[in-house]
């Protein structure tokens, strides 16, 4: 998000695109530029960030005050978690900080963003593993699979009683039952 520029925001088709960015030499994980759906809440969210943000030339979408990528991105978003209660309140960094009194949970970094992206993508089935694989931008399914762990949620049961194959048991079950007289 910090290298996010409005040209990568598609408002049509509910996407981001994570491209390379050579001026402040950025490069996407593994060089693989890709897009990401996003929900239509969060392309509204941006339509409004839009009209409300003063233009800046490197058409940043969260450009410092002097229009450059924002080097403490990361810490802007652990206060974000703070203040949204989601700090754990018992981590102590290497630092000597402590979780409870600011922004240093160690619980809550960028990456566990991209996790929990995945896992729930995946969990939810949005979208399949090959997918996934393209919208993280992995260049061996390897990489991807690793999220699969996951997927074996306590719900699962629920999941395989709802399914479409689920209706069909009890035909199965019948025609067994009426295959052994």
């Amino acid at each position: 998000m910090r290298y996010l520029t409005w040209p990568d925001v598609d408002f049509r088709r509910c996407v981001l695109r994570v491209t390379s960015k050579t001026v402040w030499d950025f490069r996407p994980k593994d060089k693989e530029e890709r897009e990401v759906p996003v929900p239509e809440s969060l392309i509204a969210a941006l339509q409004r960030h839009l009209q409300s943000q003063a233009p800046n030339p490197n058409r940043l979408v969260f450009p410092t005050q002097s229009g450059i990528p924002d080097k403490n991105h990361e810490l802007k978003v652990k206060w974000v978690a703070r203040r949204a209660g989601l700090n754990c309140g018992t981590c102590i960094s290497r630092h000597g900080n402590r979780c409870s009194d600011g922004p240093y949970c160690s619980k809550f970094f960028l990456h566990k963003f991209r996790h929990t992206f995945a896992t729930r993508n995946l969990q939810e089935a949005v979208c399949d593993i090959r997918t996934l694989q393209l919208w993280l931008g992995h260049s061996d399914l390897a990489s991807t699979m690793v999220y699969l762990k996951a997927v074996r949620s306590k719900d699962i049961l629920h999941k395989v009683n709802a399914s479409v194959l689920a209706g069909y048991a009890p035909q199965i079950a019948r025609a067994a039952a009426i295959a052994e007289l």
